[in-house]
């Protein structure tokens, strides 16, 4: 049956038959999923999905609801969308808390967050824990959002952050599509929820996140998706934790616990330190490596635990005062701060 639409259902972008190598492209008119998408569905193949530069263009009633994932938190709060709020009404979904363990103190993770966001200036209206998979904490935000009485409702946030997840659950949309893909929706996607106008837009680019290195069909599972087994160990000068071939931290001076959140099928050996390169060169322990390593050391001076967040694949905590070292490609996305939970 011939299709009634010009966008691809599955992300948004314009459909064409003229060019197999540009975005849209369908054999013919009978298709209403994209090549890529058609491809990402049925074979786990992703190609040909790109980022957008800007933020959308939003009408004044307007309630901006920025979804971030746990693992997004070190980005959103050196981006652009932090200035939002001194224009809209802001909302701050933290999306993926289903991630952590149950003993984790959500209070002590929304107070971290509250006051992290007051040091970077960050404007906004009200910050929400959530998982976009669980049915309690979606029909909680279909009320929550209604109280706000405007007619338009954005989501915006970073790839794969959950926005296409909520965006169905909110309205019932079956056909766009919300795999752990960066970048998956292409053009804005829009639908009714109630009387509410509900719109899902284009990821906003991150640089160095595993799609950058990788084919998604390889890197795909170690992006986490059920709640973390932390890992705890012990780290003495000279060892080293080397985390899924994409990360080696090593302790320089002195010793410190470590805590690894990551997805299962990321392994992690330790080792001593002057071992690390022979074990990515001759061993076949991990199943991604980069072609290029570079240092850098951190003097982890307080009594107080340090949370590095490691692209979009994981997080490390580790107990200070220690002098570490971290190995990993030049371009990965690395950041430290204060621990978020504990």
């Amino acid at each position: 049956m011939p299709s009634n639409t010009t966008k691809c259902i599955g992300c948004g972008v314009v459909l064409q038959t003229e060019d197999p190598t540009k975005l849209g492209y369908i054999p013919n008119h009978d298709h209403i999923f994209c090549k890529s998408c058609y491809q990402l569905m049925h074979y786990g193949k992703a190609e040909g999905h790109s980022h957008p530069d800007n933020l959308p263009n939003f009408e004044k009633k307007s309630l901006i609801v920025v979804v971030t994932s746990l693992l997004y938190l070190d980005s959103m709060l050196n981006s652009e969308v932090k200035r939002l709020g001194d224009n809209y009404k802001v909302v701050y979904l933290i999306n993926q808390i289903d991630l952590l363990p149950d003993a984790t103190s959500k209070n002590f993770l929304l107070g971290k967050i509250q006051k992290s966001f007051r040091l970077n200036r960050v404007s906004y209206e009200d910050i929400v824990l959530m998982s976009a998979l669980n049915p309690y904490d979606i029909d909680h935000l279909k009320g929550y959002l209604k109280s706000f009485n405007v007619p338009n409702i954005y989501l915006i946030g970073l790839q794969n952050s959950g926005k296409t997840t909520i965006f169905k659950a909110l309205t019932g949309n079956k056909e766009a599509l919300s795999l752990p893909k960066a970048a998956l929706t292409q053009t804005m996607l829009h639908a009714k929820f109630d009387n509410l106008n509900i719109y899902d837009t284009p990821g906003l680019y991150q640089g160095g996140y595993l799609h950058e290195f990788f084919e998604y069909k390889d890197y795909k599972d170690l992006l986490p998706q059920k709640q973390f087994n932390p890992r705890n160990g012990t780290l003495k000068s000279g060892q080293s934790l080397m985390i899924g071939g994409l990360v080696n931290i090593s302790v320089l001076k002195g010793e410190t616990k470590s805590t690894l959140y990551v997805s299962d099928y990321v392994k992690h050996h330790i080792t001593s330190s002057d071992n690390v390169e022979n074990i990515l060169k001759t061993e076949n322990i991990f199943k991604l490596k980069f072609d290029n390593y570079v240092t850098k050391d951190y003097k982890l001076v307080e009594d107080k635990k340090y949370q590095f967040t490691l692209a979009d694949f994981g997080i490390v905590h580790i107990l200070g005062p220690v002098t570490i070292q971290i190995s990993t490609h030049p371009k990965l996305h690395i950041t430290l701060a204060e621990s978020f939970f504990k």
